[in-house]
């Protein structure tokens, strides 16, 4: 029955000092710590930590960002650490602690569902502020929309030539579509959106 402490921040320019101390301070059995994004699980300290843990373990962290940032991914490991009989407390969220398992899970589960709604929330802010620059964009006629990527007015050199290549060979009416999206490496359908746009 080992108390585990898992430690993270997100670059090389951070320190774990703070997190480390907490963790020598509640003499935690074995530490894992890492300098890696919380966007993802695909850590190697989280990795092996994951592995670590058996049933009766405790794991420690001094807030639930550190085990990630995303809200589902929080949501299957609190599961996940349910399923194993592992227990789990968060320093910076001492009511989820307070010794009986079932108020503790209650509370951990409404304060998940908080951050779920608070992310969602913020999504649909940012939805909402980008349709909101796209309508001032479009009425200052700024607004140019998405990049099409084979066109002749492409950044990619290669793909103006794609573009070029297509517009020839479509003109010439007697090469297959099939033909043409073999010869510069791309798809039919997207042969197809150029003859459209085009209108050849």
């Amino acid at each position: 029955m080992a108390l585990v402490f898992y430690a993270r921040v997100s670059s090389e320019e951070q320190n774990l000092g703070r997190q480390l101390a907490r963790a020598q301070e509640v003499h935690a059995d074995k530490i894992f710590s890492e300098k890696y994004s919380g966007k993802s699980l695909n850590r190697p300290a989280f990795k092996k930590m994951m592995n670590y843990l058996r049933e009766g373990d405790t794991l420690q962290v001094v807030s639930l960002d550190r085990l990630s940032r995303d809200y589902n991914d929080i949501k299957k490991l609190i599961q996940h650490l349910r399923d194993i009989k592992v227990s789990f407390i968060v320093d910076d969220l001492p009511q989820t602690n307070t010794g009986n398992p079932l108020v503790d899970q209650f509370m951990m589960d409404m304060m998940v569902q908080l951050m779920g709604f608070v992310a969602q929330n913020e999504r649909e802010k940012i939805k909402e502020r980008q349709a909101q620059g796209i309508k001032i964009a479009k009425a200052a006629g700024v607004y140019t929309g998405r990049k099409i990527k084979y066109a002749a007015n492409a950044k990619d050199p290669r793909n103006r030539w794609v573009w070029q290549t297509v517009v020839n060979d479509l003109r010439q009416k007697n090469i297959p579509i099939a033909v043409i999206a073999k010869k510069v490496g791309i798809s039919r359908q997207q042969v197809y959106r150029i003859k459209k746009r085009e209108n050849i």
